[in-house]
């Protein structure tokens, strides 16, 4: 889906408060645009999108908070939390499903056949799913979903947060607030280094995501994009450190469902080859392109 057009008057000029609401209002018309695509054919594509938009305006009401009333704000990204738990449960089983036919050519006749099962208990189980998110969507978006957006585009007490001034220009709240974003995620590449924790994989996933979403919602009012090729190795971080939870994620529901321990024993040895492939493809971009000098050309363009 194309975005409408940000805003004529929003320049890194502008103010802080109406760049805030401004973006917010493009980024929920693509929100509900999605909503009703997805509510009224739940396929991949349209999970997959809604959960995007979702997930980029609930950046919007994180990182430009002092725009909007907090009670507001709150209440709406409630709303968005429980979409995105429904909406990760049919995207787990979209990802299992997709995962199970690219390595079909892999395994032995014999696996094949005792994995059948398999495939059509998650066939099932995404049927039901689908049904359910589809009556979710269907139910709440107009409703209590669509009322709370109307709310946050009342117009702020302007003066409410002290310390923050609402008529900044949003460069200089964007060049403060991101390099704080930016220090904290410094450390994250770390866990890649040693160890390669789940939590601590975990926390570097979300955070290099969310790091990409905020990147494409300030677009508009950048004074200066970061280069392309920095957008490109952010989205290749991204890349892997999703495939690697991906595969954990594959690997903790087939040691669930698979029961025939031959086929459970050849299905865990492509799982964790493919593992051991991503972990290396991402040893070897943290040498060639480290984290750090990542972050500091994205702090350079600011």
């Amino acid at each position: 889906m194309s975005l409408p057009a940000a805003a004529s008057y929003l320049t890194s000029s502008s103010p802080l408060w109406v760049t805030g609401r401004a973006l917010l209002a493009r980024r929920g018309v693509e929100l509900f645009a999605c909503w009703s695509r997805a509510g009224r054919n739940p396929d991949h594509k349209a999970i997959h999108e809604l959960r995007i938009a979702s997930r980029i305006v609930r950046e919007c009401l994180l990182f430009f908070a002092p725009c909007y009333r907090s009670g507001d704000s709150a209440r709406f990204s409630q709303k968005l939390d429980r979409l995105n738990k429904r909406l990760g449960a049919i995207r787990s089983t979209d990802e299992a499903m997709l995962f199970m036919e690219l390595i079909v050519e892999e395994l032995s006749p014999e696996c094949r056949v005792r994995l059948t099962h398999v495939v059509n208990q998650l066939s099932r189980e995404r049927e039901d799913e689908a049904r359910r998110v589809g009556r979710f969507l269907r139910k709440t978006r107009r409703l209590s979903l669509g009322a709370l957006f109307k709310e946050l585009s009342i117009p702020p007490d302007l003066f409410r947060n002290v310390g923050i001034d609402p008529f900044m220009p949003v460069r200089r709240y964007l060049r403060d607030t991101l390099r704080l974003t930016l220090a904290a995620m410094e450390p994250l590449a770390d866990t890649g280094r040693s160890g390669n924790s789940g939590e601590a994989l975990r926390q570097w996933r979300i955070a290099t995501k969310n790091l990409n979403y905020l990147l494409e919602l300030v677009a508009p009012v950048m004074i200066q994009a970061p280069p392309d090729l920095v957008l490109l190795l952010l989205e290749r971080y991204r890349e892997l450190l999703e495939a690697l939870h991906d595969l954990n994620s594959f690997r903790e529901l087939m040691e669930k469902l698979v029961t025939d321990e031959e086929a459970l024993r050849e299905l865990l040895g492509i799982i964790i080859a493919k593992q051991s492939g991503v972990r290396s493809k991402l040893s070897a971009l943290l040498e060639e392109q480290p984290w750090e000098r990542l972050l500091t050309r994205i702090e350079e363009s600011l």
